[in-house]
């Protein structure tokens, strides 16, 4: 058995059958695991403490043997989504029994003492693995824990208050970055337009130069010359200007279509903090006059 080499936490917003959950997972060096969900609307609350010992055997049972730290990693990666194969779910009791029947006692494992104490209130928290062929559950029992006291609501109020300024923060971050982009092309179209009108400039002067007397065509060579020399110095500035642009536009590309994935998200999650503070803070304020 492996134990982690130092405390892990992760804590991130889920969407569990149209409901929005705070999930928080905490692994420790004395190899616990301390897994908490909050429902964001209501404020109920439920958590497990495991050990890494109830850990490997519960992998054992599902066939899919599992470390714990390797098993902490792939609650992790689920809690963060960065990786396909691992997902979460969190089911009540009769929505674990279900998906018992349906994939077989041998694919998740809850023991008997478990099934005779389950409440209506008890919540699992279910990993799945998806590998070739097969998708094993690997189910952690969660006890409610009840709604939050004053104290506790105070404290995710000023939470959320704080995840509501970060998240307008890095909307003006994304908003600014966008006007540099926009600036910088602005920039570099300028310049190419200039690079064409010189080059038109210069056939001019090289047709009226075929039509010229040999007298004036002393004079206007000096200048053809001139205007050739300009030209290819402008022509190597905008190579230069094109091959910053390049990298600044692949670079800003990927990294503006991630933010504008960010500030829908970002604005998605403003409401729903917005709408979780006021209540919060009605609940609160209910709570004074109690």
């Amino acid at each position: 058995m492996e134990g982690v080499d130092e405390n892990s936490s992760v804590i991130a917003s889920c969407l569990f059958r149209g409901i929005e959950y705070v999930v928080s997972v905490n692994a420790t060096v004395r190899n616990s695991l301390l897994v908490h969900v909050e429902d964001q609307e209501s404020g109920d609350q439920w958590h497990g403490q495991f050990a890494a010992s109830y850990i490997e055997d519960l992998t054992h049972k599902t066939g899919n043997f599992k470390q714990f730290d390797i098993f902490v990693s792939m609650l992790e990666s689920a809690l963060s989504k960065s990786s396909e194969t691992v997902t979460l779910d969190l089911l009540t009791y009769a929505d674990l029994e279900t998906l018992r029947n349906r994939r077989g006692a041998s694919q998740s494992h809850v023991s008997a003492s478990n099934r005779g104490a389950a409440s209506q209130n008890k919540r699992y928290l279910i990993l799945t693995y998806t590998v070739e062929f097969d998708r094993i559950h690997y189910p952690l029992p969660l006890l409610y824990a009840g709604l939050p006291d004053a104290e506790r609501q105070q404290e995710v109020l000023r939470r959320l208050r704080a995840e509501a300024k970060c998240l307008k923060q890095d909307h003006a971050a994304a908003l600014s970055l966008e006007a540099d982009f926009r600036r910088l092309q602005l920039d570099y179209d300028s310049l190419l337009r200039e690079k064409e009108e010189l080059e038109a400039a210069y056939q001019d002067v090289q047709e009226q130069r075929s039509t010229l007397s040999d007298s004036a065509s002393s004079s206007l060579v000096k200048e053809v010359a001139l205007l050739r020399d300009l030209v290819k110095t402008l022509e190597a500035e905008l190579l230069r200007e094109r091959s910053r642009q390049t990298r600044a536009s692949s670079k800003h590309g990927e990294h503006h279509r991630q933010l504008l994935d960010e500030v829908e998200g970002l604005r998605t999650r403003e409401r729903t903090l917005q709408i979780r503070v006021k209540n919060l803070t009605s609940e609160l304020a209910e709570y004074k006059r109690g």
